[in-house]
Formats: structure tokens, sequence, C-alpha cells
């Protein structure tokens, strides 16, 4: 049961770093349609920051707890 924890969090940040990724090269080309796009994917950016965030808050709690 722990492995599969560890496996969907390992899943969950290729997903998150996959997202983020394809949010920047979008910035980053052009590709933004006006600024309504640009803040929705910049809140995009952020939500993902946060979750990111939330993962690695988890992980150093379990780490700490199994000390």
């Amino acid at each position: 049961k722990i492995m599969d924890i560890l496996d969907l969090i390992e899943e969950l940040k290729k997903i998150i770093k996959t997202k983020r990724q394809d949010i920047n090269d979008v910035i980053l080309t052009g590709g933004v349609e006006n600024y309504s796009n640009y803040q929705n994917l910049v809140g995009q950016l952020k939500s993902l920051d946060h979750i990111e965030q939330e993962v690695r808050d988890f992980l150093q709690k379990r780490k700490v707890n199994e000390n």
C-alpha cells in the first residue's frame, strides 16, 4: 500500500512537470490569445505550484513521522 502511494506521488509529480512545461511553452512561444488567456495560464501555473508544494509538505511530514 505504501508503494502504491509513492507510485501515485511520482506519477503526480510527472504530470505536474509536463503540464507546467506545456503551459510555459504556450506562453514563451507567443501562443497566448489575449490577456484573459494569459491570466488563466498564470493561474494554472500557480495552482500547479501549490499542488507541488502540498505534495512536498506531505512527504516531509511523513518523513518526520517515520523518525
